[in-house]
Order: structure tokens, then C-alpha cells, then sequence
């Protein structure tokens, strides 16, 4: 499985809002556990190039912070699964959503 999260590389930090994320942290899974994790530069303009990168490095899921309704939108018309409400360490959300310690609401 692959996992995308929106990531500030000066923080370590799940970037705040996903349209404007100049890079992507990629977690590979294997069975149940981080096996590698690479960082990709998004180079993207508009949430649709977001969402082509999501395809294009086909990511099985998106865990993220703050993104705008319309791009809400989108991904679920793309059939992209994601999970917003990120802010902290990437890779402890990471873990924390792995280990299935994270609640998510109607929406996500």
C-alpha cells in the first residue's frame, strides 16, 4: 500500500493545506509497517495536478491537514481515499493511523 501526506520539509510536519503542498511524502507499507518513504515535488498549480500526481504514483491514500471543499470533491470523484485533520509529525500520523489509533468523523 502507499500512503501520500502533504509534507513541510523544514518541520517534519504534515503541510497545512494540501492545494498548496510543494511536496509529497510517499510511505510504502508493507505488511502493517513503514517499509520506505521517498519525498516528491508536486510542482502543482491547481488541486487537479495534485490529484493527477495521487494517480500517477498510485497512492492508495491520502492523509492530509486542511483542503478546500472543491478539491474534497474532486478526490471523492476520482474514488481518491483520504483522511483530513493532519497537523503534526508526518510520519507519527503515519504510524498513529497504521496503528489504528485515529478516529475519523462522517466526512473522512
Amino acid at each position: 500500500m502507499k500512503l501520500a501526506v502533504p509534507y513541510d520539509t523544514a518541520s517534519g510536519k504534515v503541510f497545512r493545506c494540501l492545494e498548496q503542498t510543494p511536496v509529497l511524502k510517499i510511505y510504502t507499507i508493507e505488511n502493517g509497517a513503514v517499509d520506505t518513504s521517498e519525498l516528491v515535488g508536486t510542482m502543482a498549480e491547481t488541486p487537479d495536478d495534485i490529484i493527477g500526481l495521487l494517480q500517477m504514483l498510485e497512492t492508495d491514500g491520502l492523509l492530509c491537514g486542511d483542503m478546500a471543499e472543491t478539491t474534497r470533491q474532486l478526490l471523492h470523484d476520482e474514488g481518491l481515499v483520504f483522511y483530513s485533520g493532519f497537523y503534526d509529525d508526518a510520519d507519527e500520523a503515519v504510524q498513529d493511523f497504521l496503528d489504528g489509533y485515529v478516529i475519523f468523523g462522517d466526512d473522512d
